[in-house]
């Protein structure tokens, strides 16, 4: 987690060397704006300057583009920058720098002669960020020369308990799950606040307890894996799924299933990976047999990107109510709903990246499985569709909601066998969608 740290770090002290000025206030009054046209460019990471120097009659605007937060550091202090503007510039130049950090926004820079680092964290619209208990996400660092200011800023993030640095990374994390699509934390669909809540309620396969009827044979194993393919925005990303559950019956005489859940993920977003992983214990009850069931649960998920600057986990807490209707032609109807509530925790170690997320988050959709005339091989089969739409309450997100739609073909057992009623391979085609977010995903699921 160092390495990350360190990158977080210099990224932000980049944002302090041009990103976020005081920019003169003409820039703060208004939109985010567009140095260097840097908006034209399409990396996770984009930068636009602008320096201009009275003295000399300079005036430069230039942009970049990263598709990591490694490379970063190069744009970062007094030093490096008099390598674009050469020394004179980059010592007595109105400075002035756009940061777009995945779609986290701050501006940062000197004014003419001035000494003074200023850096902000804004909204899309140029509205400057505070934190939940009022605290502006702006930072001023006072030097007696330009390097001097930019070294405290450097050294105060070294110092994981130093109040700013606190504030800093706090800063940080909120504008990445208010404003970036594809943060792999929080605040879209493809991450991992999204994936504990479709977890906790996924209507895509009959694996719940009243869908399996009396026809069991024992606390099945499911694996499962996953492709997907998705935009948001200028953001074009792959993922990678993986799965495994496993239900026990604990309580003698009584239906009740303990569940364990391990889903796992990999993600690619232009050269920016993550990981999460997540774990969750419930128990489903069923308060009418084959009707209706609740499941209390409660998981844990942790997510870390080197090269995307993010590092984090939650805890959510959920209740589900499922609830079967028979009889609908030769199929089933099975409604779902889920309340949950979850929480981003704080980081272990010196520095803590939690950006304090908390989210009421309610979950409902529908799901109809329809048996097939005619065997495959002689095995019977099913057709499957599901809808579900996930609300988030509470601190403000990028998306505060997302559609999901999948439909799926399963295969059961032979009709001799007494697996015949239970899906063994499950095929499934599923899409999200949100504002300003599409995904769509192949996979297939294997129960034994």
């Amino acid at each position: 987690m160092g390495d990350i740290i360190v990158k977080l770090k210099y990224a932000l002290s980049l944002t302090t060397a041009f990103c976020l000025t005081i920019v003169p206030q003409a820039l703060m009054a208004q939109t985010v704006p567009n140095l260097g046209n840097y908006q034209d460019l399409n990396g996770n990471f984009r930068i636009g300057i602008q320096a201009t120097n009275a003295i000399n009659g300079f005036s430069l605007s230039r942009s970049f583009e990263q598709d990591t937060i490694d490379e970063i550091i190069d744009f970062l202090d007094p030093t490096e920058i008099a390598l674009v503007i050469g020394q004179l510039n980059a010592q007595s130049a109105e400075i002035s720098q756009v940061f777009d950090l995945r779609g986290a926004t701050a501006l940062a820079g000197y004014q003419q002669n001035g000494t003074t680092l200023s850096i902000s964290f804004v909204s899309p619209s140029g509205d400057l960020v505070s934190l939940d208990d009022g605290t502006s996400c702006s930072f001023t660092f006072q030097g007696i020369t330009r390097q001097d200011a930019f070294n405290q800023f450097d050294t105060i993030l070294d110092d994981g308990n130093n109040a700013t640095a606190r504030q800093v990374y706090s800063c940080l994390g909120r504008s990445f799950t208010r404003f970036s699509p594809i943060d792999p934390l929080a605040g879209n669909p493809n991450s991992l606040q999204a994936s504990l809540a479709r977890s906790a309620l996924d209507l895509t396969s009959s694996d719940s307890l009243i869908e399996e009827g009396t026809n069991t044979y024992g606390d099945p194993w499911i694996i499962g894996a996953a492709a997907t393919t998705g935009s948001a925005g200028r953001f074009d990303y792959q993922r990678v799924d993986a799965r495994v559950q496993r239900g026990f019956r604990v309580f003698a005489g009584n239906r009740a299933l303990l569940k364990f859940d391990l889903p796992v993920s990999y993600s690619n977003i232009k050269g920016a990976a993550s990981y999460t992983a997540q774990v969750g214990l419930g128990v489903e009850v069923p308060l009418i047999d084959t009707k209706w069931s609740i499941e209390p649960r409660v998981s844990y998920g942790v997510v870390y990107s080197d090269n995307a600057g993010s590092v984090g986990h939650i805890l959510q807490g959920s209740v589900v109510s499922r609830y079967v209707v028979q009889g609908l032609g030769r199929g089933r109807l099975v409604i779902g709903n889920m309340v949950a509530y979850s929480s981003t925790l704080a980081t272990p170690g010196d520095y803590n990246l939690n950006p304090d997320i908390k989210n009421w988050v309610f979950r409902n959709g529908l799901a109809y499985e329809l048996p097939l005339k005619g065997g495959v091989g002689g095995r019977s089969s099913s057709l499957r569709a599901s809808y579900a739409h996930t609300l988030f309450a509470g601190d403000k997100l990028f998306n505060r909601s997302f559609h999901e739609a999948t439909i799926s073909f399963g295969l059961r057992g032979r009709e001799e066998s007494v697996r015949a009623a239970r899906d063994l391979i499950r095929f499934n085609l599923n899409t999200v969608q949100a504002n300003g977010y599409q995904s769509y995903t192949a996979g297939i699921g294997f129960r034994f």
